[in-house]
């Protein structure tokens, strides 16, 4: 919410707009349902819909165009929302003309990622309506990157010039905000079509089965991988290791389908005894995934992601570099995750008491470089849907 508090600073004192509560409160209630989403789902063309349904709203524009590249080369507009007679018309799967496939190729390669690129009148109006659809509109065209990978556009348009608008676009982190939020999830997407079908089905069958289990589990261990993954790549993490960390962060309570309902639902603390059955999660869970296809690598980090730096974590009691890179990295996103996160027998930390608790514990519980690299990433704004 405090990039969405700098946004509606930044647009006033630019603008000198007013900021009515309604306005305000409208625009976050968007966002936010928008962050939810993404996180939520993985399919393209739903998540293309609905992002250009979002912005088209929050931002109060004529039109938002979805345009992906695809696997062939080329570009596709996945969904168009604009205003017609009888209200916001949807036209998915277009394909994009040449001129405008030219247009795209130049501007997605010499602009930065995520920032909105005006069409000033240094293009032609063929190119303009190449790109979107029209010649009499305000063209806006926001380049779509995740992890160094380019991977479309979202296409803005207002007919009538406005200031206001034209500000609340260029001078805002909001559409910076809403452009990665969308690549994030579109390049999960193309992270989990790299995995075989039998592998994303097993996967999508074991996630089912802890959300039957526990649904809280199961929201936990989808933030924690989409965190992980990210922190994975910064780390310089191969793509492959990145891959590995991400199924192992969503897949790393999995082993508490095999605790008892009594205890994996109790609302207050755990007594010793039932601790130490919950403590055989991580030995389940290593048990579960051990053998699968693709998953071989996974199995590790999930039996260590509660080993600690000093040797007092479990099952193991394994110390320092005897526990594995990647499970000290999930370690770190975990702690911070059940921190900021509401529980029935605790209240929640904000994020600055999470982040200093893991700086304190560094080298003690977590590895030093980790917990640095990533308060680095939280503070820093690169994680769109905290």
């Amino acid at each position: 919410m405090t990039h969405y508090i700098e946004t509606r600073r930044e647009f006033v004192k630019n603008t000198g707009a007013s900021t009515p509560a309604v306005d305000s409160i409208d625009r976050w209630t968007g966002l936010s349902n928008l962050s939810r989403y993404l996180l939520e789902n993985n399919a393209v063309q739903d998540l293309s819909e609905k992002t250009a349904r979002s912005v088209f709203e929050i931002l109060d524009l004529d039109y938002c165009q979805v345009a992906t590249l695809e696997k062939n080369g080329h570009y596709y507009y996945r969904a168009i929302a604009q205003k017609e007679s009888c209200g916001i018309f949807f036209q998915a799967n277009a394909p994009v003309s040449q001129l405008g496939e030219k247009t795209f190729h130049e501007i997605a390669f010499s602009e930065p990622a995520l920032r909105p690129f005006y069409m000033n009148e240094a293009f032609i109006p063929e190119e303009c309506m190449a790109c979107s659809g029209t010649f009499d509109t305000q063209i806006w065209l926001v380049p779509l990157k995740a992890n160094g990978k380019h991977l479309g556009f979202l296409v803005l348009g207002k007919s009538q010039k406005s200031k206001a608008i034209q500000s609340l676009i260029e001078s805002t982190h909001l559409v910076d905000l809403i452009a990665g939020q969308f690549s994030n999830a579109l390049y999960r997407v193309h992270l989990n079509e790299k995995l075989s079908e039998t592998t994303k089905d097993i996967v999508q069958a074991l996630m089912k089965a802890l959300a039957a289990r526990d649904l809280e589990s199961s929201n936990h261990s989808q933030h924690m991988a989409e965190l992980s993954h990210q922190l994975a790549i910064k780390m310089g993490c191969t793509e492959e290791e990145s891959l590995d960390i991400y199924l192992a962060a969503l897949l790393h309570d999995i082993g508490k389908i095999g605790v008892e309902d009594e205890i994996l639902h109790k609302p207050g603390p755990l007594t010793a005894e039932e601790w130490e059955k919950m403590r055989q999660h991580p030995q389940i869970g290593a048990r579960i995934i051990q053998g699968m296809t693709q998953l071989d690598e996974v199995a590790p980090l999930i039996l260590e992601h509660h080993e600690r730096m000093n040797g007092s974590g479990y099952p193991s009691g394994l110390k320092g570099e005897q526990i594995s890179f990647g499970a000290r990295l999930i370690a770190v996103v975990d702690s911070f995750m059940a921190m900021i996160e509401e529980r029935k027998y605790r209240t929640r930390k904000n994020f600055g008491e999470a982040l200093d608790e893991l700086k304190r514990n560094k080298d003690i519980l977590f590895d030093s470089t980790v917990v640095d690299s990533f308060v680095e990433m939280i503070q820093s704004g690169d994680v769109n849907y905290l």
